[in-house]
Formats: C-alpha cells, sequence, structure tokens
C-alpha cells in the first residue's frame, strides 16, 4: 500500500476513474473541494459551496455534485433534483452501466433511519425514492454481468444485495450478501471477476469478498478511517483508497489517498446519461 496523494482531506471519498481525461478524481466531502491526480503525478482541484457527498462523472464529461439538498451540474450550476430534507444530506452516489444516477441520503447525526436511496433517470425531472429507513447511504455497485446491485446502510454492518433488472433500473429482493464485523462498511467497488472490495471505516483496511460474498482477502492500511475504494488506470488493474483526517490530528496518515495493486481488474466508470 502506497501513498497517491498525500492532500489532506477531513473526509475522503467516492474516487473513480476519468477515462477521457486521464485522471483519478475524488472528493473531500467535508472539506469542499473534488480532486483529482493523473497517474503521472499532475494535480487539480477546485471548491464547492458546500458539504459534499459525491461527484459523478457525466457521459459528456461533466460531473454531477451531490450537494446537502441537491444534485446540481458542475458546469453551469443547474439543479438537475432536489433531495432529502430537514437533519439530512447528501452521501453517497454513483450511476449504473445504463446511465441512471443512483444517490443516498444520510442522518447528519448518523443515528436515525431518515435517509433514502433515490434514483434519478436521464432526462426525469427528479429523484424517485428507491429504499426508504436509511441511516448512512453508502456503497454502491453492480456486477460484471449488470443483474446484481450491491448496496451499504452502513450502521447495519453489512453489505445487501439487490436483483437488478438493467434494462429497467428495477431493484428488488434485497438480501444480505457480506457481514462486515471490524468497523462500518463504507464505499465498496465491483471488479471485473465479481469480487466485491469494501472499504472498512474504524477498521483499517479493505476487504474483498467472493461473488459468494465470502471473505478472501484483506488489505491493511495505516489509518483506520477508511472511506471508499475505487479501480483506476488505463487498464483498471490499480485500486485507489481513501480515508479521512476528521477527529485524527495525530495521525499522520489520516486522510491521505493511497493506491495497491490488487492483481485484478475493475470494471468500467458508470458514468449519468442525463
Amino acid at each position: 500500500m502506497d501513498v497517491f496523494d498525500s492532500r489532506v482531506c477531513v473526509l475522503g471519498e467516492g474516487p473513480f476513474w476519468d477515462p477521457d481525461r486521464q485522471l483519478v478524481r475524488w472528493i473531500d466531502g467535508l472539506g469542499h473541494r473534488v480532486l483529482s491526480r493523473s497517474l503521472s503525478g499532475v494535480i487539480e482541484e477546485f471548491g464547492v459551496p458546500a458539504d459534499l457527498g459525491a461527484a459523478v462523472l457525466t457521459r459528456t464529461g461533466d460531473l454531477v455534485l451531490c450537494l446537502p439538498d441537491r444534485l446540481v451540474r458542475h458546469s453551469d450550476g443547474a439543479v438537475l433534483a432536489h433531495v432529502g430534507g430537514p437533519g439530512v444530506r447528501s452521501n453517497d452516489a454513483k450511476a449504473d452501466p445504463a446511465g441512471r444516477l443512483w444517490h443516498g441520503t444520510m442522518d447528519y447525526h448518523e443515528s436515525a433511519p431518515i435517509g433514502v436511496l433515490y434514483r434519478l433517470d436521464p432526462g426525469a425531472p427528479d429523484t424517485a425514492p428507491q429504499v426508504d429507513h436509511v441511516t448512512v447511504s453508502n456503497g454502491l455497485g453492480w456486477s460484471p454481468e449488470g443483474t446484481t446491485m450491491y448496496y451499504i446502510d452502513s450502521p447495519t454492518h453489512r453489505v445487501d444485495r439487490f436483483d437488478y433488472d438493467p434494462a429497467t433500473g428495477e431493484a428488488v429482493n434485497r438480501r444480505p450478501f457480506a457481514a462486515v464485523d471490524d468497523g462500518f462498511p463504507d464505499g465498496l467497488s465491483v471488479d471485473a471477476e465479481g469480487g466485491v472490495w469494501v472499504a472498512c471505516w474504524g477498521g483499517a483496511a479493505v476487504r474483498r469478498f467472493s461473488p459468494e460474498g465470502t471473505l478472501d482477502a484483506v488489505y491493511p492500511l495505516p489509518t483506520d478511517q477508511v472511506s471508499s475504494c475505487a479501480f483506476v488506470g488505463p487498464e483498471l488493474d490499480l485500486l485507489v483508497v481513501t480515508t479521512a483526517g476528521e477527529n485524527r490530528p495525530d495521525d499522520p496518515d489520516a486522510g491521505l489517498t493511497y493506491v495497491l495493486s490488487p492483481g485484478v481488474k475493475g470494471q468500467p466508470v458508470g458514468a449519468f446519461a442525463g
């Protein structure tokens, strides 16, 4: 495990590979910025006006910024949808392979099930709620064949799976996939073999689960607040891992972004088609 980027994030989250610009991109959600870095070390960043739950790539190369109460297009500030309500904010979001945007909210205090997982279809005037009674909506991902969707509500200490219809975006038959007892499951990424990689907040590791839900690898990190992971690079053969520096002033490894060569490739990132 090596340091990929030494900029300290209050809450590093949501990494993804931008293939057109050949950049790794991620957010500092509570630091109000979007960061990027090329594999050769060229860095960029820009600020946002509020807490940020995620930044999602679009098929035109733009970004959808998931602000506390709305989804906005970065290039022109257009509001794509309003979300949430009192006491909640945006959290993790991803586009599915067909270009639909899945977006979750969470209780600011991380204690009450007042969040919702939404879906925004391209061209739709607003989001449609899909899962309610969520406390901390987190990791999203799809199996290589696109017929399983993975989802995390962190306080459950569990990764769940749904049967997924790629043609309609319907997710049904929610059931447990894997338990995460050491820390809280946070962001996730699915590799090309169907393995599910889970960042473990408070667990100082990324864990890989087989397509059957069996733990088959653990990759330790030097800091405990591990928030998310994603496959990056032209061959999608590197795994970037984000962490958080919040409440860790004496930990020099907290808030940095890490990289490893996991020996397996990832899948192309989904991009919003709206």
